[in-house]
């Protein structure tokens, strides 16, 4: 079975914030134990791990869209169209 790009992106980006919420968990439990060195990321490296996830969560979002033109929201004047019958 061969996904498509946009499915491939989502769960590129899925994964990302799956290792973004680990890196927090891991550092979390880390503070609980009292470490002094808190293991993981940093705040640099948290912030880039979740920009790319987000990132990749809206560059699939919009190629599934492109990819379904005829699913299109209907605009207002339709709409008001639509509710007058």
């Amino acid at each position: 079975m061969r996904m498509r790009k946009e499915t491939l992106v989502l769960v590129a980006a899925g994964l990302l914030f799956l290792a973004f919420l680990v890196n927090l968990a891991v550092a979390k439990l880390a503070i609980l134990e009292g470490a002094t060195q808190i293991p993981g990321l940093g705040d640099v490296g948290e912030f880039l791990v979740l920009l790319t996830a987000v990132l990749l969560f809206i560059i699939g979002c919009l190629n599934r869209e492109a990819a379904n033109p005829q699913k299109q929201m209907p605009t207002g004047e339709d709409q008001n169209h639509a509710e007058k019958g």
